[in-house]
């Protein structure tokens, strides 16, 4: 059985991408991978020996026991009686670079999608509307499907869902992944798109958008679409994603 990836760092936009991935696995029928990924040598308060970076180890699988219990438990609790299914839960340590340590997860062939907060601990240092050093390449770089939370997220309801696209056949290409979480959580649907700053390629993806709507390739066939003006792209799905009140924003590539 596949497995939903979840890595945490004990932030509070974790705990939530916690919540939401677990509420994902028990309904679409996956099991839960929950990691923490520490660097225990350039991490550490001292100079670790091994028995020093064991007995740290220990502690860090100690506090993900808790931290998976605190945000797994009560999720289950909401849902029982709405799914039979309860996914196998299993929590570990790893050591390394958080980033590459992810993408390689991504790659193994019982993944099926990566839930991770957007920014996590070292929030504070970024800008703010703009995902974390973790979030970034993984969501970039990524082999599977990732979903971002972002800070404050507070609600594992999905109500609305967007997707947003470049060209028409990033549609297509999500398309599975899309239309599974369409049927699972059964949202309103709405297609956004930021209009390109060339007239002709902008024209040329509207009529391939329309000829999708004749095919088979959309997610949903019940659903409203948006064209943004042209402009910066990230600025643009932040302000509409704020405007529609969407509870999750898909991003074809």
């Amino acid at each position: 059985m596949k497995n939903v990836i979840i890595p945490v760092d004990f932030s509070e936009t974790s705990a939530e991408a916690t919540k939401f991935g677990t509420h994902l696995a028990q309904l679409m029928n996956y099991n839960l991978s929950i990691v923490h990924i520490a660097d225990l040598i350039l991490s550490g308060t001292h100079s670790l020996t091994t028995p020093e970076q064991k007995r740290d180890e220990e502690k860090l699988v100690h506090q993900l026991a808790e931290f998976t219990h605190k945000n797994v438990d009560p999720v289950f609790q909401t849902n029982r009686g709405r799914t039979a299914f309860v996914p196998k839960v299993i929590y570990s340590v790893h050591s390394g670079m958080a980033a590459n340590q992810i993408l390689a997860l991504s790659r193994e062939e019982d993944t099926a999608l990566i839930v991770m907060g957007g920014v996590g601990a070292g929030a504070g240092i970024h800008p703010p509307g703009l995902y974390g050093s973790v979030a970034t390449p993984v969501a970039l770089r990524g082999n599977c499907p990732v979903i971002l939370i972002p800070k404050d997220y507070g609600s594992i309801t999905v109500e609305k869902l967007a997707i947003a696209f470049d060209d028409a056949d990033e549609i297509v290409k999500i398309g599975q992944f899309a239309r599974t979480i369409i049927e699972t959580l059964k949202p309103e649907v709405r297609y956004v798109h930021v209009s390109k700053t060339d007239w002709r390629a902008e024209l040329e993806n509207e009529d391939d958008f329309i000829d999708l709507t004749w095919g088979k390739g959309l997610p949903s066939y019940t659903y409203e679409s948006d064209l943004l003006p042209a402009g910066n792209v990230a600025k643009q799905l932040s302000q509409y994603v704020s405007d529609k009140q969407i509870d999750l924003l898909v991003l074809g590539g």
